[in-house]
This record gives structure tokens, sequence and C-alpha cells, in this order.
């Protein structure tokens, strides 16, 4: 179990913005690799009613637990590693591992025996060292949906934000809201029932 404060700044992309920044950063197909995202909530979205969000991402034959939490205006991510039976129970039968995962979701208040998978969201995704941080381009594909998105991870608080609009500016890209993952997979999923 590690956990780890993320300071992040993220802006959806078009996909010219998308193509244009891979040109600029020399980024080629072989530069992404595949991560799928599968996202956890109770029927009543009781974790996204606290803004919290709950996914194994699996990349190859790695499967990370997290627990993503709103902390002092930065989010609180906590990582477990599942082997790949304690990932696949998860996944189709809602069977949380033990572990501070499951610990700290019923601290928030929330039963971890009622959560079921919401869905899953395939990342093509390229990272790299950018200034004092990482940059992350990400080609998400879900439901029947796909975007693009920019991502910085900061160092501090202080310099991450001008980093990332000073970029943003340079390659004359608006700055436009970006939810989350999560967020985006569970409006598709409503669109899809309505």
């Amino acid at each position: 179990m590690a956990q780890e404060l993320e300071i992040e700044y993220k802006n959806m992309l078009t996909g010219d913005e998308f193509s244009k920044l891979c040109t600029v950063f020399g980024l080629k197909t072989t530069s992404f690799f595949k991560q799928v995202n599968y996202y956890f909530d109770t029927p009543t979205f009781a974790l996204m009613n606290k803004k919290t969000v709950l996914r194994i991402r699996e990349v190859g034959k790695q499967h990370d637990f997290t627990l993503k939490q709103p902390h002092n205006g930065v989010i609180l991510e906590t990582h477990q590693e599942l082997d790949d039976e304690e990932s696949r129970s998860m996944i189709q039968l809602g069977i949380v591992p033990p572990g501070e995962i499951e610990q700290a979701i019923t601290k928030v208040g929330v039963d971890a025996d009622q959560l079921v998978l919401i869905g899953e969201l395939t990342t093509k995704r390229c990272q790299f060292p950018y200034q004092s941080g990482k940059l992350f381009l990400d080609h998400s594909l879900y439901l029947d949906h796909n975007d693009y998105e920019l991502e910085y991870e900061a160092a501090d608080q202080g310099s991450g934000s001008d980093i990332f609009n000073t970029l943003l500016l340079e390659h004359s890209i608006p700055r436009r809201a970006s939810k989350s993952k999560m967020i985006r997979l569970f409006q598709a999923t409503q669109e899809k029932r309505s």
C-alpha cells in the first residue's frame, strides 16, 4: 500500500490539438501504452457523492487498485497492488480485497459490500518528464465515445499552474474544463440509458 498527494492540471483537447502536441513532442504510435480502468461505486453513487473515485487500473499484468479522495485542495491517492484473482473477483463479483483501501472506504461511510462495477474505460497514454513534473497525453475510448486529454502532474502547486497555463498558451490551446474519466464514463453510461 502506498499513498501520495497528486497535484494535477488537466485540459480536454480536440483531435487536432492532440495530433499537434504529438508532433511537437516527437511522439509516435509506439510512444503510447494501453491501460484499462475499471471504475466502481455503489448503486446510489455514494463514492461519487463524496467526490471519491475507486478504480482498478490494468497495465499489462499489473493491477493497481486506487482510491482517489479530495484532500486540502489536492488529491490523496491510496494504492494497493492486486493479483489476478483479487482483480477478477473485484471486477466480476464486487469482492473488495482486504487492506487499506477497504478500510478507507469504510472510514468515509460507504459500505464496501455494496460496490459494483460501473464500467470500463481504455486509455492509450504517453507520459514523459516535463519541466519539474510529468506530462501525460491520453486518448480514451469508452462505450461509443473517444476523447483526448492533456494532464500535467506538478511537483508543487505554486509553479504547476503557471507551467500548465504557459504550455496551453504556447500551443494556442484554449482552457477547457476536464471532468474526471470516471465522470465522463458515468455520463456516457447515462446517455446510453436514455
